[in-house]
């Protein structure tokens, strides 16, 4: 190949030589500009994005252990006495309310305030180790709601 090239680069001029050398200089240029640098700069953004991404995570995934850390031991008696002592305290009267196995109780209530509820509800979960599993609940014709609630130990 470079037999039938010498041939014809000798016949061109000083200043056409200089030009084409402009030229191949000039293409590869933007070929290691589009096939090794614009590749590079792709892969850098993408992954100081995901470095960013990882550090939200791993804040998020701190703070949550830290408020595992911080939640309270589970109650050392069964959870339907507690249970029973919140209800009364909050002046929530159940309409039902049986353990379920080991360290779980059934709470069903037949007419609450949604709101009150969900702040109860955290309260068992914040301040007495407690863990609710499931939470249903319906609205009555009062805009009050019907509720039943999985209680556990949390642990």
């Amino acid at each position: 190949m470079m037999a039938a090239f010498t041939p014809w680069w000798r016949q061109r001029s000083g200043r056409e030589q200089a030009l084409l050398l402009l030229a191949a200089l000039m293409l590869a240029g933007l070929l290691a500009w589009l096939l090794i640098l614009r590749p590079l700069a792709t892969a850098r953004a993408s992954a100081m994005d995901d470095a960013a991404t990882a550090q939200r995570e791993l804040a998020t995934t701190r703070a949550l252990a830290a408020a595992i850390r911080a939640r309270p031991a589970p109650p050392a008696g069964p959870v339907i006495d507690l249970l029973g002592r919140r209800l009364a305290e909050a002046g929530l009267a159940p309409t039902r309310l049986e353990a379920q196995g080991q360290g779980q109780a059934v709470l069903e209530l037949a007419a609450v305030n949604g709101r009150l509820l969900i702040a109860w509800a955290a309260a068992l979960e914040q301040r007495d180790g407690l863990v609710v599993d499931e939470l249903e609940a319906s609205r009555n014709a009062d805009q009050s709601v019907r509720a039943r609630l999985l209680v556990r130990k949390a642990g």
